[in-house]
């Protein structure tokens, strides 16, 4: 969703003190008066402005994305093309792209880019224009069954998300006649990356989606219909679903963390080729480079930050070793999309090889703080009561044991990396997380062996 709620933004000197010059409507001001590759009439018609997406690492630098209209009330979605896109990045490199424009926003030197002249993403502008995107994607299916003739003025786009210099994501819908004459209607997710990611992200569902099909049917893995690797793009399906969140407020909720269970042992089962292994060193830097940017911003914290980081790298490093799994490694509530009896397991971005408890303390936690984010609306009761039914659940499906020192040490790194994603991507509500992250954090580690989950 754009931002249209008021943001808080973070103090950095490096960058330039408050960052409020990326308050939205200062943003809109200054690329009217300044930016120069679009004519000015229609500068003066840019009435509205949202972020649309924010990657800032404190210190560094900082990206923001931004839609502009000439519609002063811009709804809070992202339908697709609906404005004039912007990305800004600061600080201004040197030399930085002849794409970009250098602005003065607040005193600031920035560097903007006009959508789709992201230098990073080539594979974009295949999709900017709406008869390219048809004709792309019908390439795709005459090259795979052929069976479908897409009607152009059917095809809509939506924008799922845009990270400048680091990936694009957009889905298309059309209808079409099939083989048999027949109308129907067709969704595939387009995304735009590095062309390495995106060979990685192909193999990864080609052969998870084969391990699936050979082993269980409890979940779905969306197919692969389109790939350009050469331009960094990848298409798959896109498969419709509710949230798991708002099926677990509609059903009873052991039940439905039976089937999450389900889900996440037959991933930990599957065999899929060419993954890293997640280490103990990796995991240990995880939380020092959480507990650094979180410090940046939170400077009162710093202490507290510092003591969890050693206490949490000492426990990861004491950890016995145990045999590795195939981990999604990225598995939380909104990474599965279910319609009725099918499940379909998304973002498989993370995927590497790992202790299984990775995923079942980051989901177990994850479903914990939704309590503590104002957008998904759970009180705490229900947030720790569904935590326990999935653990319940796990404990049954496998019958293993869950060891509380690993559980604890895996969730207290969740709390700190959740923590540190929120405030990098500026998400609504991301500088009161940080406090009821570290607050959840210490006391996981405080008694080590405690009863897993706080049942």
């Amino acid at each position: 969703m754009l931002t249209t709620t008021p943001l808080t933004f973070p103090m950095d000197p490096v960058l330039g003190g408050p960052l409020t010059w990326l308050d939205p409507q200062t943003i809109l001001t200054a690329l009217g008066d300044q930016l120069d590759d679009k004519p000015r009439s229609e500068h003066r018609n840019w009435r509205a402005c949202r972020m649309v997406e924010a990657l800032y690492h404190p210190g560094r630098y900082v990206r923001a994305a931004y839609v502009l209209s000439e519609d002063p009330d811009l709804q809070a979605d992202r339908a697709w093309p609906e404005g004039q896109i912007v990305y800004i990045h600061s600080p201004a490199r040197s030399p930085m792209s002849r794409r970009g424009t250098l602005l003065c926003v607040g005193n600031v030197e920035v560097e903007a880019y006009v959508f789709p002249n992201d230098r990073r993403l080539r594979g974009l502008r295949k999709f900017a224009g709406k008869q390219a995107a048809a004709t792309t994607w019908q390439e795709w299916i005459d090259a795979g069954d052929g069976d479908f003739r897409i009607d152009e003025t059917s095809l809509q786009r939506l924008m799922v998300r845009y990270v400048p210099e680091q990936k694009w994501i957009v889905r298309l819908r059309a209808e079409g006649k099939n083989a048999k004459g027949e109308t129907e209607k067709r969704r595939i997710a387009v995304r735009s990356a590095d062309p390495d990611v995106c060979r990685r992200l192909a193999d990864r569902h080609t052969s998870l989606r084969d391990a699936e099909a050979a082993q269980t049917s409890v979940f779905q893995i969306p197919q692969v219909v389109g790939f350009s690797p050469e331009q960094g793009i990848l298409a798959v399906e896109w498969i419709r679903g509710q949230r798991l969140i708002d099926v677990l407020r509609d059903n009873d909720p052991s039940a439905v963390m039976q089937r999450v269970a389900g889900v996440l042992a037959g991933v930990h089962g599957a065999r899929v080729s060419n993954l890293v292994s997640l280490t103990e060193v990796a995991n240990c830097a995880r939380v020092q480079e959480a507990t650094d940017d979180l410090a940046a911003v939170r400077p009162l914290l710093r202490e507290r930050l510092s003591s969890l980081s050693k206490e949490l790298q000492s426990c990861l490093t004491r950890l016995e070793t145990v045999a590795p799994v195939t981990l999604h490694n990225d598995f939380h509530w909104n990474q599965l999309s279910i319609k009725k009896d099918r499940w379909a397991l998304l973002d498989l971005e993370r995927m590497c090889l790992g202790d299984p408890m990775i995923d079942v303390a980051n989901f177990a936690m994850q479903i914990r703080l939704l309590a503590f984010r104002p957008d998904a609306n759970v009180a705490q009761d229900t947030a720790r009561l569904w935590s326990n039914h999935f653990l319940e659940e796990w404990l049954g499906h496998t019958g293993e044991s869950i060891d509380a020192v690993r559980f604890n040490s895996y969730a207290a790194l969740t709390c700190l990396e959740l923590a540190r994603g929120m405030m990098r991507h500026l998400r609504l509500g991301w500088d009161e997380l940080i406090n009821d992250c570290v607050e959840e954090a210490e006391s996981l580690l405080c008694d080590p062996q405690a009863k897993v989950g706080g049942q």
